[in-house]
């Protein structure tokens, strides 16, 4: 990480379970634990876009929702703004809050469909604002509705009177309604019309540009985020396996599994279509994850160091990290130049959280 860089939001080797009976995929009726998030470390600068990309279920949402403290680490830090808020909670942490927002992947769903759009934005406002009244709300609001592309008309109507990509607007107003320094976007284009996408993307690259927002992009479409984001992380079953500057990550991508997504990508070209490369075998199970490194089930170069060894991050380039045991040239693989090859042992459960509060 650059020292020199403002970081607005930090995950510092977070880690998140979840208690689940294991059910009918084993038949027994005893609780299992699955790790929806690894030891996963992710920063983002001020006025930057970063994305995050990986298979359904790899844990995207969830990491999320951690820096945004709508989740609790079960082991790991959450910084924002240099602060650590992992902990905090009450008024402490609605006053950070205000400072980073969150636009949900459905808008259909996270917005009441009792509410108006007026009902909408002055709740989000009033929450953290509470001396903003009257005329100045009514002008704060009506300025929200401009940003987006919504008519002041717009205000009396509720959700369902809305399409798609106007459900999608209402929701980014609401999320600049306080002004955050910070904001996630889950999906925010998957369950639209291209037309829809292309101007919910163009009003985000506007809000991004002007405001000089953070951003953390989850998205599945690789041609967003290189639209979007200045930097991607890649994520595999709760890990994060890649991270690098975007155009950087899609000229060179170094781990297995992120070339893999890029071959995995339609063409608009018909005649590149038959070039289409398709993973073999489903995501393992979080219940049941794979020992060493996640990836090796579907690895086309797997061996017994990455069968039994968890790979540890390590740089391979300016701003550039990867968590694979060797370096790829072509089809070939290769031990990482000056380091030698560890002894091969059992991997080691993460140690828990310790019980003692911070001071």
């Amino acid at each position: 990480m650059n020292d020199t860089l403002e970081i607005i939001s930090e995950a510092v080797e977070v880690s998140k379970s979840y208690s689940s009976r294991l059910g009918f995929q084993t038949g027994s009726t005893k609780k299992g634990l699955v790790q929806a998030v690894d030891r996963a470390s992710l920063y983002i600068a001020a006025g930057e876009s970063v994305g995050l990309v990986g298979e359904s279920g790899c844990g995207k949402s969830t990491l999320g929702r951690l820096l945004l403290r709508l989740e609790t680490p079960t082991d790991g830090d959450i910084l924002f703004q240099g602060e650590d808020i992992t902990r905090i909670k009450g008024r402490r942490l609605r006053r950070k809050r205000r400072q980073m927002q969150m636009i949900f992947q459905d808008p259909a769903s996270s917005l009441n469909p009792r509410f108006t759009v007026e009902n909408t934005l002055t709740e989000a406002i009033t929450a953290h604002k509470k001396n903003l009244r009257g005329r100045a709300l009514k002008a704060h609001i009506a300025a929200l509705l401009n940003m987006v592309g919504l008519p002041v008309s717009s205000l009396d109507r509720n959700p369902h009177q809305f399409s798609g990509g106007e459900k999608q607007r209402i929701a980014i107003a609401r999320s600049l309604a306080v002004e955050p320094k910070f904001i996630i976007a889950d999906e925010p284009v998957t369950a639209l019309d291209l037309a829809s996408q292309e101007q919910i993307l163009s009003l985000l690259e506007s809000v991004q540009r002007e405001l000089k927002v953070a951003f953390l992009f989850i998205v599945h479409d690789m041609k967003t985020v290189r639209r979007m984001c200045n930097r991607t992380a890649v994520m595999y079953l709760g890990r994060i396996v890649e991270c690098a500057p975007t155009d950087l990550l899609f000229k060179t991508p170094k781990h297995p599994y992120t070339n893999a997504l890029m071959l995995s990508q339609l063409s608009k070209n018909p005649d590149l279509r038959e070039n289409l490369h398709l993973l073999p075998g489903e995501p393992p199970s979080p219940l049941d994850p794979p020992t060493g490194c996640h990836f090796h089930p579907r690895c086309p170069y797997t061996d017994m160091r990455c069968k039994t060894l968890v790979p540890q991050p390590r740089p391979v380039g300016e701003n550039h990290w990867v968590r694979c045991h060797y370096d790829f040239e072509g089809n070939q693989k290769s031990a990482p130049k000056g380091i030698d090859a560890p002894d091969l042992v059992p991997e080691k459960k993460p140690p828990k959280r310790s019980k003692l509060k911070k001071k």
